[in-house]
């Protein structure tokens, strides 16, 4: 089945959480941006991307083949205990850094 491309708002359920997440990980726990990357590279689904500031979300670019894949990739980290996702499909999407030259995705938009 073909990856589609998904961004995902993850929520804390809680302050404490949210409190925790934001503090850095002991200097031994510290990771390059490539370990990270194969730490989120699942089966089915791959997390591209996140973006994370002081509010009581943070963003993710997922490629899955479905949303429940995204899940699943979640919980199998544990992660699901400390936030709750929505899954939104992109249909188009366009990054600076992978640009091709070639022409932009103008749909119909269909699976």
């Amino acid at each position: 089945m073909a990856r589609k491309q998904f961004l995902a708002i993850h929520t804390y359920l809680s302050d404490e959480v949210k409190k925790q997440f934001l503090m850095p990980p002991p200097r031994e726990d510290w990771q390059t941006d490539i370990e990270w990357s194969q730490d989120w590279t699942f089966e089915n689904a791959k997390c591209l991307g996140y973006w994370v500031g002081n509010d009581d979300f943070f963003f993710c670019h997922w490629e899955a083949e479905d949303e429940q894949d995204i899940h699943d990739a979640l919980a199998s980290k544990g992660l699901n205990e400390f936030v709750v996702t929505a899954c939104y499909r992109a249909h188009d999407h366009v990054h600076v850094s992978g640009l091709t030259g070639n022409h932009r995705n103008y749909g119909p938009w269909r699976d």
